[in-house]
């Protein structure tokens, strides 16, 4: 078997590729669209471990630019000398992989919900990790026994990019919430959420509110991906293993927990050609906004979901409506039948099937009857000067077991 260079560069490659290629499958299977995308920011990632390299050779041929050499200069310990050599690749590979994200989503504007740009920083990860992949298998091959090469392509194709995909992930995560700050922050303050770190930076910098959110949740998404990925690198230099897949497993269940809550859905960004026009008045609107984040803070999420329903048939495309009724939707128990039969975040009464409006009416007939006798009482027994106890409100109905049957079918996963 020859060992030229291009032989092993081309065999490297075709190695690499396979896991890759299942990591891109996991992460794209349940997207009905913008796959193209998707491709094309894995290819512009595949970019970025070639670039690092670069930086490396520039070091080498102007010393002057070198910061390895700046920090073994400026550090005596060895183990400070460690801590900072690692610390300064961490920045180094988060800052190109994310610079991909960003330039993906200025030349393009795809990014219209918060898991887009958790799937496009997770692309550009497999992108990085592909080509550092074929780096070390091409560097090692030859140099090392088989049972290490093999070793190290298993543990590099399964925990190496799992990292990388973690890391870049969740900071995609914090980049979509920063990109739809507005939305979320005014979501966030009528539910009576306190933000302090934002208020102090949109002081600091005199910035809007929304803006001081948008670069606190940015910071703490690359602050998060730094820690994780310095935390992994120094454990595999005392060589940590064991703790390192465990940080993997716990970040990969992470992504899909957020990649799979129903906020993380909604479309925040469309094109405002086809936006329907509101036929509530803006000042009706607010007030009743206000009331959901009453009941939001509250936690009456099926009064949320109600009147989010109402109110999304008037104002079809009210984004902070939108992100109230899915958030009220993550909140509640899965097993609860409202939460079932409203299981999207964009359904509303016309995609509803028959059982499902009656399941829905029905409830809204009992709470309303319900309410109206309250009233009544209440009236009754001040006119009368004694004290009203607060009854607890009726539960939602659950259907007969033919129904319940066929939503768990229609609903099921």
């Amino acid at each position: 078997m020859p060992n030229t260079p291009a032989f092993l560069l081309g065999v490297s490659t075709l190695i690499s590729a396979i896991p890759i290629a299942i990591w891109l499958y996991i992460f794209s299977k349940s997207e009905k669209g913008g796959k193209k995308t998707l491709l094309l920011v894995f290819a512009l990632g595949c970019f970025t471990a070639p670039a690092m390299l670069g930086i490396q050779v520039l070091w080498q041929k102007y010393p002057s630019l070198n910061l390895l050499n700046f920090i073994e200069t400026v550090f005596e310990s060895p183990m400070l000398v460690v801590i900072g050599v690692t610390l300064l690749f961490v920045v180094l590979e988060e800052v190109i992989k994310l610079y991909v994200v960003k330039t993906i989503d200025k030349k393009t504007l795809l990014i219209n919900k918060i898991n887009d740009a958790m799937r496009y920083g997770i692309a550009a990860a497999l992108g990085f990790s592909f080509g550092e992949n074929i780096y070390y298998l091409a560097t090692f091959w030859g140099f090392i026994g088989t049972g290490e090469l093999v070793g190290m392509y298993i543990f590099r194709s399964l925990f190496t990019t799992a990292a990388h995909i973690m890391y870049t992930g969740i900071f995609g995560y914090y980049y979509g919430i920063g990109k739809f700050a507005m939305v979320i922050n005014k979501q966030k303050e009528l539910s009576g959420e306190e933000d302090t770190i934002s208020k102090i930076i949109a002081k600091l910098f005199r910035l809007p509110m929304s803006e001081g959110f948008r670069q606190k949740v940015v910071i703490k998404g690359f602050s998060w991906a730094g820690i994780l990925h310095f935390t992994v690198n120094y454990l595999l230099e005392l060589g940590q293993v064991m703790p390192v897949i465990a940080i993997n497993v716990l970040g990969y269940l992470y992504l899909q927990y957020l990649l799979k809550r129903k906020a993380g859905r909604l479309i925040l960004l469309s094109d405002p050609t086809t936006r329907k026009p509101a036929t509530i008045a803006s000042k009706d609107r607010d007030v009743v906004v206000e009331l959901l984040g009453m009941w939001f803070k509250e936690k009456k999420y099926v009064d949320v979901l109600h009147v989010c329903e109402r109110l999304l048939e008037r104002d079809p495309d009210n984004n902070v409506v939108k992100l109230f009724k899915s958030r009220a939707m993550d909140a509640m128990d899965k097993k609860d039948i409202y939460r079932k039969v409203l299981g999207t975040v964009v359904k509303t009464n016309e995609n509803l099937s028959i059982d499902q409006k009656n399941t829905i009416s029905r409830y809204v007939a009992e709470k309303e009857m319900f309410q109206k006798v309250q009233r009544q009482i209440k009236e009754q027994l001040k006119k009368e000067g004694k004290e009203f106890k607060q009854p607890k409100l009726p539960k939602a109905p659950q259907p007969p077991p033919s129904e319940k049957k066929e939503e768990e079918d229609t609903f099921k996963l």
